[in-house]
């Protein structure tokens, strides 16, 4: 056995390793859990083995080193104390078992229903094909100072363009590197641009020396000062300004960038002249995405030189990096805008440049783009559109943008109008979409003003920017992104009328100003000097999304918003063997990329939720408040106090688990360097007392974690803050670090957690359970809807993993019928449609459905499907739980659905759709929150014609979140053929129902319908190639497309799509949504195989009682 093969954090495997394992015929009469003391095993006589007499040697003299001596003694100490430690622990259960019997106590129970399962054997990962890590990092060398570029955008649609030049961009940046070492190759990053073949139009440019005079008036100035190392790495905006004498930065004043002229001296008191190393070679590596300058002589360490480089690049449609997109308009015609998503490695398409997180540098940036269309940046204009010597062009420059990491550069380039506002803080805030969108964008700008003012009271620092631009984009590789002063936002999550749309999309458009908006004062700040921080980027952005929304909603709760909307989510997903720790080393984009995935973002609110709920809002509140100022007053100094450091100057009365001062770094370590989190356990030991433990709670036991992640850090062992009531009345919390005894009369009552502020689950013993289940069907409502809701997702979470009885489960979820709060519902309608979907294809499919559908029942009788009465008001969470509960009851019982949804989607849909338009969100007279009911039911019960009009309604459609309905209600049909031909237009062509951005909820929606279920798997695996073409340029959405193509149901499936993997490893090995996709159907089908016939006999016990 190999130390990688061993999980540090089980002590069954330690003593195994110590003393050898049991013997076969050993009988162990109560098998320990691995969370509890171990018993001592049984002393066990070293046999005696016959060995061959030694033949006697003649003695030599040896000399023993003294460091060998030192070594012996330190190795024997160290021997020693590791031989107590485990000695302890392999004591403690035997002392304690004793202990109990001598005082006539009841001892320990373990919930021994966890079904044990050895994992199965594991390849260890392979080494990555093509460029490691240090191979695609760039060298500490050279670091950049400032950047200023210059683009011209050849965007068609607008002027004549010359032949050749649609979609292409000319360019020439300037890039000013302070030499940290000697060197004679500048290496810069660059995916897709072409670099001229003549090595005389890449300049390196020098500063030349001043007159006395010129020095005279250079004497204060900001470069003159900061000309030491650290200065030039650390340049601002007001150097810049002093260093140009504008605000401007440094312009190129309406440069030909691709020609061969004499480049006038771009800065006004720095005096640059071709001088010193010159460029002798430009080597171009596309896979290492890099592009190489050899000098012919080498860089100076301790100096600064100015890289002018002019190159050409392209304008994809993919929508990574900077890509074309277009829109319908109303007239039938479509037009055109290009934008640059502020993602890791995405500037490095747009212009060379130090694209990783650690390198940062102010940006100035002037475009040249056809007349008609508008420019927008990071940085507020300094002209905009500023006619040219060309009628057909116009020239937008741009201010200084901030030092930022080039991840945050973005830009668009569009002929959206806008609407405007000035908060009372002088920040100018503009929304822009479309033209015949302009009017859906009023409650945008009148949320994000409210979000603006409550996040610059609660943060008590304005933010960097002095401007805010939101995009409304009809296409967009995630819902939302942001960079230094620009938003941008899928049009789905930001545009609102408020005629035709529920409160549902009333509150997603607030979470995502929230969210994003958050990000302008949090932005890069966190992160700057330990990248390993940047999952806090995210995390607090997602937590602030709650309380700047409750601030706008007066009648919302955070949080219960924020329990139902991620928390529950983040529960899930990290529970599984692909979850991942968020606090990892960053060392490639896509390191970045993973900071940012929705268990960064969830399971990170979910702690600092955690951490605030510790330490108290106001501490929480004031440490973020003194953090941000700390870095606001000090821009120029990234080696500062963290956030942690910050919280820890605030808490000084508060005690850890050992009694000694909270240090909240170190708390919060143990949840973020480590993937899952904790289950609480909770026994009584006496009539007095119980005993709260804890171990990890792990959904799959079959897969391993990643070879880098299975030895945690920590042995999966958290510092938890325990939350709880006694008799309904809240205590104190207290913290467990291995185990802890809480003094409780059996009359007592005791709810863990019952407001869901920690991030973990808890297991009751047998009476706790009982007593929970006895009381929730005599009267519900003595638990609060957060306690209900925290009950029905633990037990049957537990059940899940074998470690509560179904049994138990299904006694906690009984008294369903009478639930009538939506908090509760919220939680039970996912768990619901899980454990029928995971019984839907085995015999056992019928019972499964009754048993769900006589839960739903009565809550379901209270909507009114004719009139789809979802949304209830202002009430966010009831519309969006009646919605689902009325989307599941269809899916078991359409038969009393269809009819009344097939009349709304002939009556309002089709009838109005006929006469009046064939724009879908102009005709339709569907409610907006049960349209892809509707859409759906009438397809599905549909003909040919139906479907017809479905599919030219969505290639039509202008509205994306119309549109999205639309090609959703595609998938319902019933007819292979449809289908198939609906995926095969998915990945072909932009011209039809189907374009790139609506491909995910193509194939989730298909996944969800049972036929669509039956070609989906088979459709992806046969048309790999084609797949993963059309996402080539955009991995990010592959993922998002796989982790919902793929339905596994049986062994023969999972089986077949293991060959997939192996013959398709190049393709696949990066591709962590497949592998999340084996891990889930796999473990669906251990948990068929061991939880069947128990799952058979309780459903058939249910049936029973109902027919008595």
């Amino acid at each position: 056995m190999v130390m990688e093969d061993i999980d540090l954090g089980d002590r069954r495997v330690l003593i195994d390793l110590i003393y050898g394992p049991q013997k076969i015929d050993e009988v162990v009469k109560t098998p320990p859990d691995s969370s509890q003391p171990l018993t001592t095993p049984a002393a066990t006589p070293i046999p005696n083995k016959e060995t061959p007499k030694k033949i006697k040697a003649k003695k030599t003299r040896k000399d023993c080193p003294f460091s060998t001596v030192v070594l012996i003694i330190l190795l024997a100490i160290f021997a020693g104390f590791l031989s107590g430690y485990i000695g302890y622990w392999i004591t403690r259960e035997k002392y304690e078992a004793q202990l109990a019997a001598l005082r006539g106590m009841t001892g320990v129970r373990r919930n021994t229903t966890q079904i044990i399962v050895e994992e199965e054997p594991y390849e260890e990962e392979e080494p990555p094909v093509g460029p490691t890590v240090e191979e695609l990092r760039l060298p500490d060398a050279l670091e950049p100072v400032w950047y200023n570029g210059t683009l011209k955008m050849y965007l068609p649609g607008y002027v004549e363009l010359p032949e050749g030049k649609n979609f292409t961009t000319d360019g020439n940046i300037m890039i000013r590197l302070a030499v940290k070492k000697p060197t004679d190759e500048i290496v810069l990053n660059a995916k897709d641009l072409t670099f001229p073949t003549d090595v005389n139009k890449v300049k390196i440019l020098t500063e030349r020396p001043a007159s006395r005079a010129r020095r005279q008036t250079m004497v204060d100035s900001p470069e003159m000062k900061n000309s030491t190392e650290d200065g030039m790495a650390n340049s601002t905006r007001e150097k810049l300004k002093n260093t140009t004498g504008t605000s401007g930065g440094i312009p190129i004043d309406e440069m030909e960038i691709v020609e061969d002229e004499p480049v006038e001296s771009p800065v006004k008191r720095l005096m640059l002249v071709e001088g010193g190393p010159k460029v002798k070679k430009i080597l171009y590596n596309s896979s290492l995405e890099k592009v190489f300058f050899t000098l012919d002589s080498p860089l100076e360490a301790g100096t600064s030189v100015v890289l002018q480089l002019p190159f050409n690049g392209r304008i994809p449609d993919n929508l990574t990096g900077i890509f074309f997109s277009s829109y319908k308009k109303v007239d039938g015609d479509s037009s055109l805008l290009a934008v640059m998503d502020c993602q890791p490695a995405s500037a490095r398409k747009l212009f060379p440049s130090f694209d990783e997180p650690s390198f940062v540098a102010p940006l100035t940036l002037t475009i040249l783009h056809p007349n008609g269309t508008t420019a927008r940046g990071n940085a507020m204009e300094i002209t905009d559109a500023e006619p040219t010597s060309d009628p057909l062009w116009v020239k937008t420059s741009l201010d200084v943008a901030r030092s930022l990491p080039t991840s945050s550069t973005g830009f668009t380039l569009t002929n959206f109008d806008k609407a405007q506002t000035t908060t009372d803080t002088g920040t100018k805030i503009r929304v822009y979409a479309r033209p015949e969108a302009i009017n859906l964008t009023g409650y945008a700008l009148d949320t994000s003003v409210k979000a603006f003012e409550f996040l610059q009271k609660y943060l008590a620092v304005p933010p960097r920017s002095t401007k805010l631009d939101v995009f409304a984009l009809p296409e967009l590789s995630k819902e939302a992104m942001c960079g230094d002063g620009l938003i941008l936002v899928r049009e789905d999550r930001l545009l609102y009328d408020p005629q035709v749309d529920s409160i549902e999309t009333k509150v997603q458009v607030a979470q995502t100003i929230c969210h994003e908006f958050t990000k302008q004062w949090f932005g890069n700040v966190m992160g700057d000097s330990d990248l390993k921080a940047l999952w806090l980027n995210e995390a607090m952005a997602k937590y602030m999304e709650y309380i700047c929304v409750e601030n706008i909603f007066a009648g919302l709760d955070k949080n219960s918003l924020q329990t139902v909307d991620s928390m529950e989510q983040a529960l899930l997903d990290d529970a599984r063997s692909s979850s991942h720790p968020m606090s990892i080393e960053v060392v490639s984009p896509s390191g970045v990329t993973l900071m940012s995935d929705e268990i960064t973002n969830d399971k990170g609110a979910a702690l600092l939720r955690m951490l605030n709920a510790v330490i108290g809002e106001e501490k929480f509140q004031r440490g973020v408040q003194d953090f941000l100022k700390a870095h606001h007053d000090h821009s120029d100094n990234t080696e500062k106090q963290n956030l942690f450091d910050a919280w820890n100057n605030v808490v000084l009365d508060l005690k850890s688990w050992d009694g000694e001062k909270l240090n909240v770094g170190d708390f919060i370590d143990k949840w973020i360097k480590q993937m899952g989190y904790p289950v609480v356990e909770i026994y009584r030991i006496d009539p007095h007392t119980v005993e709260l433990t804890q171990r990890r709670f792990k959904l799959d036991h079959l897969t391993p974690e990643k070879a880098k992640y299975r030895n945690a850090l920590y042995w999966y062992k958290w510092d938890v803050p325990i939350f709880y009531q006694l008799n309904g009345k809240p205590q104190d919390m207290v913290w467990l670090h291995e185990a802890i005894r809480l003094p409780l009369n059996v009359s007592d009552e005791i709810l863990i957690n019952p407001d869901s502020l920690g991030f973990y689950r808890v297991n009751y013993d047998d009476e706790g359970w009982a007593e929970i289940a006895r009381q929730l069907e005599l009267d519900h409502t003595k638990y609060s809807p957060s306690a209900r809701a925290r009950f029905i997702s633990d037990a049957l979470a537990l059940a899940e993993a074998g470690m509560l009885p179904y049994e138990t489960a299904f006694a906690v979820i009984s008294y369903l019928p009478k639930e009538t709060d939506y908090l509760p519902w919220s939680v039970a309608v996912t768990a619901l449609d899980n454990f029928y979907n995971r019984l839907s294809d085995s015999d056992l499919e019928e019972s499964a459905n009754e048993f769900v559908l006589e839960k739903l029942t009565p809550i379901f009788k209270l909507i009114d499907l004719g009139s789809l009465n979802f949304d209830n008001g202002d009430d966010f969470l009831a519309s969006t739980t009646r919605r689902r509960i009325a989307k599941l009851y269809c899916k078991l019982s359409p038969d009393v659905c269809n009819e009344k949804l097939s009349n709304q989607f002939k009556k309002n849909l089709l009838a109005q759709c006929d006469k009046n338009s064939s724009i879908a969100s102009a005709c339709s007279k569907v409610p907006s929150i049960g349209r892809s009911m509707v859409y759906c039911v009438g397809v599905a019960e549909g003909g040919d014609k139906d479907f017809k009009k479905i599919h030219e309604l969505s290639r039509d459609e202008v509205n994306t979140a119309e549109r999205t309905r639309l090609t959703e209600a595609l998938a319902c049909s019933k007819d292979p053929r449809k289908l198939r031909n609906l995926l095969y237009e998915s990945i072909e062509s932009e011209d039809g129902a189907v374009r790139k951005s609506n491909v995910q909820q193509l194939v989730t929606a298909m996944n969800d319908q049972l036929v669509g279920a039956e070609i989906i798997t088979d459709f992806v695996l046969d048309n790999w190639k084609e797949l993963t073409n059309r996402f080539a340029q955009d991995p990010g959405n592959l993922q998002a497309v796989l982790g919902n193509a793929l339905d596994l149901n049986s062994e023969r499936e999972i089986k077949q799509f293991e060959r997939f993997l192996v013959d398709h490893k190049a393709t696949t090995r990066d591709l962590d949504a497949l592998k999340s996709q084996l891990e889930t159907a796999r473990n669906r089908q251990h948990w068929l195989k061991a939880n069947r016939n128990t799952i058979k006999d309780l459903l058939s016990s249910n049936n029973n009682e109902k027919e008595l």
